[in-house]
């Protein structure tokens, strides 16, 4: 049974049934985006910290929007030249969208791993070291013998398995264990699975709905463990994901940063920030960031004499971010060759462009006492970063879906193309339509995301 109105255009509307379909199906995509668009800006205007500014990097998206917009223009070719059943052409054109559509994603990639990559500490007293942990970051924890682990009876969110969450966590080999009764065993998950019985069935007798397993291990072991692999820990104790608790002794917990850039927009007096610290960065570094801030406040002075520096966050984030790119202070440099503090500590976009040079930075081991929270550049660090990876991770999402429908039409549609060309040029102009959608919302995110 045939379709109708497949090719030709239905007498109410004028429209074939599938250029319908896709009307209907972008009116429910722009209020999806307009939903997103305006939750954006809301966020932006009620945000009680200072919002990001001018962190992406500019030109990877100018380059994808050129891409993009390319894009729109060969899968329109495409559409044109398969009506005119050049079809060489046609396949050509498609083939190009769908290349576009392949390096929009990999530049976007690119993007991508430079914030999994970089870091964000925010201290104690609000100031936010930005740099990269090149040897990682784990706690140490040593002389540990004695471990707990709980048995719920009943299904709970945290589950015993120390096979799996806490042996690979110990340095070396893992040690043989003796259990309350006195056996010697290896952990495996057939041991484990023993012992979790008997304290299931002793739990019941008891009446109680968790039970208890306590192993001591007959040599003491080393941990190491990033803080993702873990609950919480203290000085004589480390709690892992399973709930399994260890007795023993903290080693380390300091985190050493490679450091690109110091943001004191959020300190009260930045020239006492904990940065300046001398086991920190010190009192050269200060002198930079002071430098800094006064061409910045000099220089906003002189091209706006009428406006609030203190509403402008561009001019703020100028002002109180340093951008770092040696691991000399820019002062000391400046001093050296007789050209001062301004040429050297001028303020940099910060951008993934940035990020190749973090091995140039200064090394700084910050205490546990001091940090009060870090993170990536990933949506956990702050609204700004979980708005941009949930609007570019969608809007991603739809640059797939429409490859994979493009690509279905240049590589699987041939018997319709022999068949009934006009169909599939139908096909192919939907698929554009969606297309063109695509592009016009990364135009949107372009400006916002990046530019704003």
């Amino acid at each position: 049974m045939d379709i109708p109105y497949t090719v030709t255009a239905r007498p109410d509307t004028g429209l074939y049934n599938a250029k319908v379909g896709i009307w209907l199906f972008l009116a429910s995509e722009v209020m999806l985006f307009g939903g997103l668009f305006s939750s954006y800006i809301f966020l932006r205007v009620g945000a009680d910290y200072h919002w990001p500014v001018h962190e992406l990097n500019v030109t990877l998206g100018f380059v994808n929007t050129l891409v993009l917009i390319f894009s729109s223009v060969t899968v329109l070719l495409a559409w044109a030249n398969l009506k005119l059943r050049k079809i060489g052409q046609f396949k050509m054109y498609l083939a190009i969208t769908i290349l576009c559509a392949l390096t929009f994603m990999v530049i976007k990639s690119f993007e991508y791993r430079a914030k999994f990559s970089h870091y964000a500490v925010k201290l104690t007293d609000g100031t936010f070291l930005t740099g990269h942990l090149e040897d990682g970051y784990e706690i140490k924890f040593g002389e540990a013998s004695k471990f707990t682990l709980t048995i719920y009876a009943q299904n709970s969110g945290i589950k015993a398995d120390p096979v799996n969450y806490v042996l690979p966590l110990i340095e070396g080999e893992a040690p043989k264990f003796k259990t309350e009764a006195g056996d010697e065993i290896t952990l495996t998950k057939a041991t484990f699975q023993e012992l979790q019985k008997d304290a299931l069935v002793k739990a019941e007798k008891a009446g109680k709905s968790t039970g208890t397993i306590k192993l001591t291990a007959l040599t003491p072991v080393t941990i190491h463990a990033k803080p993702s692999k873990i609950l919480n820990y203290t000085d004589t104790t480390i709690s892992f994901l399973d709930g399994t608790v260890a007795e023993g002794k903290l080693l380390d917990d300091k985190m050493t940063l490679t450091v690109d850039g110091v943001d004191a927009r959020s300190v009260p007096d930045a020239e006492n920030s904990l940065a300046w610290n001398n086991h920190y960065l010190g009192e050269s570094w200060k002198k930079a960031f002071i430098a800094n801030r006064d061409h910045a406040e000099e220089e906003f002075k002189t091209k706006y004499p009428s406006r609030d520096p203190l509403k402008s966050a561009t001019h703020q984030k100028e002002a109180y971010y340093l951008h770092i790119e040696s691991s000399t202070p820019p002062a000391a440099e400046g001093e050296a060759h007789g050209e001062g503090h301004k040429a050297e500590a001028k303020m940099e976009e910060h951008s993934e462009a940035h990020a190749e040079h973090s091995g140039h930075g200064p090394k700084v081991t910050l205490e546990k006492k001091d940090i009060a929270f870090w993170s990536n550049y990933t949506p956990k660090l702050n609204t700004y970063y979980a708005i941009y990876f949930t609007l570019t991770g969608l809007h991603g999402l739809h640059v797939v879906g429409g490859a994979i429908v493009l690509t279905y039409f240049l590589l699987f549609d041939g018997k319709m193309l022999r068949e009934d060309p006009e169909r599939l040029a139908n096909r192919v102009e939907v698929g554009g339509l969606f297309w063109h959608f695509v592009d016009l919302v990364w135009i949107f995110l372009f400006p916002l995301l990046y530019l704003l």
